[in-house]
């Protein structure tokens, strides 16, 4: 006897008429290519790190944004020249020296997904003094802008030049202080829910993802939290506690990597949970992050010592096409 199966087949979702191109990409799910007419489906995905071209200045805890063909890395520190004024951009293939920040200084944090032609700089310190320094840098130079409303090092970044957040701040105390720049001044908006220091963020604005950090008194945290605009709530905790690592995309699509105890592990996020991934070749903390979850840029840090080393991420899903008889 023939089941209802047999006799109607069975129904599919279609979830979009094109197929995404960057990462959540859901392993399963059924596009349409409208380009061939096939329907496609695509398999578990597979990430690995890569040699990239290393930095000509061996740094930790510099800033970062741009892409993964266009990233800009700025600021930081060294044992031989202390705190970093240099900035430096990169095709892909190699970095270049360009014009210098005013303030040299580390452990400041950049407008995540900003550009090689509109980024953002603020906070950081100068050696033993946390700064409020804000400067923007139009492809060309740095100039200094409003500062923020209180001096901030050790925290993150997230937004872009003129939409910007810079998110938590090293002690005493570690707190979870957030303000928002709208591309001329600085103004205090609602705090993180836990205070942080030596955290990672990504996306927008209005929609950003700060993740890892220390808290206080003192220990590494899982918590994750998404900003929509106006406050601060919980999401997925991240597998591994961790402060000092690296990160890059957006709320619902994230990646971070390394961290605390020189980690080499990697994490992605679909904007529900946190999947480990695979390893960097290196492990190190103090890194930066570029780029999106599927072709970010891991950027020097300390392995011990502070190395120049840059590593590129890639993400991908093989396509399999539906056929029928």
């Amino acid at each position: 006897m023939a089941n209802y199966k047999d006799i109607k087949g069975t129904t599919v979702q279609v979830k979009s008429s094109t197929q995404p191109t960057t990462y959540p990409q859901i392993a399963g799910e059924l596009y349409y290519n409208s380009s061939n007419g096939d329907y496609e489906f695509l398999s578990p995905g597979v990430g690995a790190w890569s040699s990239g071209g290393a930095l000509n200045a061996a740094r930790s805890g510099r800033a970062a944004a741009g892409t993964q063909t266009t990233g800009i890395a700025f600021g930081g520190w060294n044992p031989t020249t202390s705190v970093h004024a240099s900035t430096e951009k990169y095709d892909g293939s190699s970095w270049t020296e360009v014009n210098d920040l005013n303030t040299a200084r580390a452990s400041l944090a950049g407008a995540s997904n900003g550009s090689q032609t509109a980024s953002l700089a603020f906070g950081g310190n100068t050696g033993p003094a946390y700064q409020a320094i804000s400067e923007e840098y139009d492809g060309t130079n740095w100039a200094e802008g409003n500062d923020l409303n209180g001096t901030k090092a050790y925290g993150a970044g997230s937004g872009t030049q003129t939409a910007a957040l810079a998110i938590g701040t090293a002690g005493p105390p570690i707190a979870g202080i957030v303000e928002a720049y709208d591309g001329t001044s600085w103004s205090e908006v609602n705090d993180l829910n836990t205070g942080r220091d030596f955290n990672v963020a990504c996306g927008t604005q209005t929609a950003s993802l700060t993740f890892q950090g220390e808290t206080t008194p003192g220990p590494d945290t899982v918590n994750v939290e998404l900003y929509n605009g106006t406050s601060w709530s919980e999401v997925g905790n991240i597998n591994t506690a961790r402060n000092a690592g690296g990160g890059a995309g957006i709320s619902t699509a994230a990646i971070t990597f390394a961290g605390t105890g020189l980690s080499i592990a990697t994490e992605s996020y679909d904007g529900t949970s946190w999947t480990e991934v695979a390893d960097l070749a290196t492990a190190r903390n103090r890194i930066a992050g570029a780029g999106t979850s599927s072709t970010a840029l891991g950027i020097g840090g300390q392995s011990p010592p502070v190395i120049a080393n840059v590593e590129e991420w890639s993400f991908s899903h093989s396509v399999k096409t539906v056929t029928t008889s």
